[in-house]
């Protein structure tokens, strides 16, 4: 708990030094069902464009319990300032802090260093964590094209050099991929729960892209200027 403790600390001090406006020097932590709405040409939100990417949910009340009030408290500030619905109960000489994240949120920020610092306390105080790396190669270009792929997506592989450039891609992207190697086969799943886009050259690549991303169970989004 020492070291839970730390972090809930460390994290508010971060959440509270950016005065609640962001996280990492980027401009809002949002949520998929907020500041991105659908997929049908509604308005996704001020768009921030950003190579690390973490998106956590917590659909169940999640209790933690404190004996020191002030961390209980600033572990309920940081829950809170990340968009959970929070609630405090002191009894037996502790205090429980219980909290949840029904809707997926996101955040951008500036290293994978932090990223891996968020995700390590996100992951210790009960959230479902997501965490993409966006190759460079994706940040620029006319054409954005925005995709989602919120449950979690299985393919049963066979270690094929095919397989390893599909991976390759979905990491490139930002998706988030797992692969279970076999005696025989890999089992391959791979989700982005949060609308991410790639940036590409041209109308024609968009909608190549866009074919591939909705064949491999994507949801897409593309206005063409």
């Amino acid at each position: 708990m020492k070291t839970m403790n730390i972090l809930a600390g460390a994290m508010l001090a971060v959440l509270v030094a950016l005065n609640g406006k962001n996280v990492c020097g980027q401009e809002h932590v949002h949520s998929a069902g907020e500041a991105h709405q659908d997929h049908d040409g509604h308005d996704h939100g001020e768009h921030v464009h950003s190579t690390e990417a973490l998106a956590f949910h917590l659909p169940e009340w999640k209790s933690m319990h404190f004996d020191d009030p002030q961390i209980a408290a600033q572990h309920a500030d940081a829950v809170e300032k990340l968009g959970c619905e929070v609630k405090q109960d002191k009894h037996a000489g502790h205090i429980d802090v219980t909290y949840r994240c029904v809707s997926w949120r996101s955040m951008d920020v500036a290293t994978h260093e932090l990223a891996d610092q968020w995700n390590r306390w996100l992951a210790a105080s009960g959230f479902d964590v997501s965490h993409g790396h966006t190759d460079p190669v994706f940040a620029q270009g006319p054409e954005a094209v925005k995709f989602r792929l919120v449950e979690w997506k299985s393919l049963h592989g066979t270690g094929s050099p095919e397989e390893a450039q599909f991976i390759e891609q979905l990491k490139k992207m930002g998706c988030e991929v797992r692969v279970e190697e076999h005696k025989d086969h890999s089992d391959v799943q791979f989700r982005a729960p949060t609308w991410r886009d790639i940036h590409l050259a041209d109308h024609s690549s968009a909608e190549q892209w866009i074919a591939w991303l909705q064949q491999n169970g994507f949801e897409t989004d593309h206005q063409h200027e």
